[in-house]
């Protein structure tokens, strides 16, 4: 499931706004945000570009940092694995 309306949400982004920015009607856009019409990877990669997201944080079950922070280390934006960070000697 895509995560493209959630997105234009977060960033008060209109379908027509976003159409916009990626030479697309607002329509094409409200299609692929609500999954009627399919979409290429060169197509998410449009999208992932005009929202300036990673292509993976388009799709559900993309880790989101802001959810899960580490006191001792920083979390992997691509994975969502901690990894710690200890003073070397």
């Amino acid at each position: 499931m895509l995560r493209i309306d959630r997105i234009m949400k977060e960033k008060n982004l209109t379908a027509n706004e976003l159409g916009k920015r990626m030479g697309v009607t607002a329509q094409y856009v409200s299609e692929v945000a609500n999954e009627k019409k399919n979409i290429t990877i060169a197509g998410i990669q449009k999208f992932a570009k005009a929202l300036e997201v990673p292509m993976a944080a388009l799709f559900d079950g993309y880790y989101e940092p802001e959810m899960r922070v580490a006191e001792d280390g920083f979390t992997c934006p691509y994975c969502g694995h901690i990894i710690k960070v200890s003073k070397g000697e």
